[in-house]
């Protein structure tokens, strides 16, 4: 069953589906295809933040399904990794660029200012204030070689999960405030170009490789027609367990009339290649995407 919202979202763009890629001839054709088995009318206004409403869309239709189907998860759009506990200790050098020693200083100042009443001995105040001074200076001294070492170790760069699923959990390391366990990430794409693919990718490949604690399902969900960018994602490397499609019926019924009665060798390409990303569940409908969710 494709997303309930998922022809709502579509609409034309200069005369050219809002799925499609306006300078890819192939893209357009297909486009308008897949719109004409959606139904979609033609004078229909694309959405400008078309990103930015399927993420709404996304988010809200889960949280209902899973409010019924799982009430222990949560679903949230928009968070950092390091606010879930496989991924709380990528936050450890941005702590630790904090300055640990402003307060230590701000301490010895202030005993160097009362020792004139609390040392009244010229010669035993003046040595305390020697030892403050030596204290100070080493520990401006520590505090630059810890801020060359941060600088060499940098910081892991991670994109915000667009939707995060998520349930409550209790942490051995931080039992006093326990942080929410990812139980699966989404990345949205309403459509695909080839940075785009890169970016899901790189993304799924950080979470693997920097989580402490089990892999959470993450996958891809979009809109976009064409099989080649499918398969960007699709056949990846194991960067992601799948790429869920908002509606995959329509798109599987717009490829077999785009390409019925071709002896077109291109055309036949693109219609084995959806297929097998299809039969090798590689692509999958939004409907098993909720299903699977509640499983978790």
């Amino acid at each position: 069953m494709p997303a309930p919202f998922a022809t709502s979202l579509c609409g034309y763009r200069d005369g050219k589906p809002n799925t499609s890629d306006s300078h890819d001839k192939q893209s357009v054709e297909l486009g308008k295809v897949f719109f004409d088995v959606l139904g979609v009318n033609s004078e229909a206004p694309a959405n400008k933040a078309i990103g930015n409403v399927m993420a709404n869309e996304v988010s809200a239709d889960l949280q209902n399904y899973l409010k019924e189907q799982a009430p222990h998860l949560s679903v949230v759009p928009e968070k950092p990794f390091t606010a879930f506990e496989q991924f709380s200790h990528l936050s450890a050098v941005r702590d630790l660029r904090q300055d640990m020693a402003r307060d230590v200083v701000g301490a010895v100042n202030v005993l160097r200012m009362q020792s004139v009443n609390i040392v009244p001995d010229a010669e035993a105040r003046s040595d305390l204030n020697v030892h403050l001074s030596r204290i100070q200076a080493e520990l401006e001294v520590a505090e630059s070689r810890r801020r060359e070492l941060l600088d060499l170790l940098g910081e892991e760069s991670l994109l915000k999960l667009d939707i995060t699923v998520s349930r409550e959990s209790s942490s051995p390391a931080a039992p006093a405030t326990p942080l929410p366990h990812l139980v699966a990430g989404l990345s949205l794409k309403w459509s695909l170009r080839t940075d785009r693919a890169q970016d899901c990718r790189s993304q799924g490949a950080k979470m693997a490789g920097l989580r402490r604690g089990r892999m959470p399902h993450f996958a891809a969900l979009t809109m976009e027609p064409r099989p080649t960018m499918l398969a960007l994602l699709g056949r990846g490397s194991g960067d992601l367990d799948c790429v869920y499609h908002l509606h995959l019926p329509a798109l599987s019924d717009a490829i077999d009339e785009y390409c019925s009665g071709s002896t077109f060798k291109p055309r036949l390409e693109i219609r084995d290649k959806f297929r097998r990303l299809r039969d090798q569940r590689r692509l999958r409908d939004y409907d098993e995407l909720r299903g699977y969710l509640a499983t978790l």
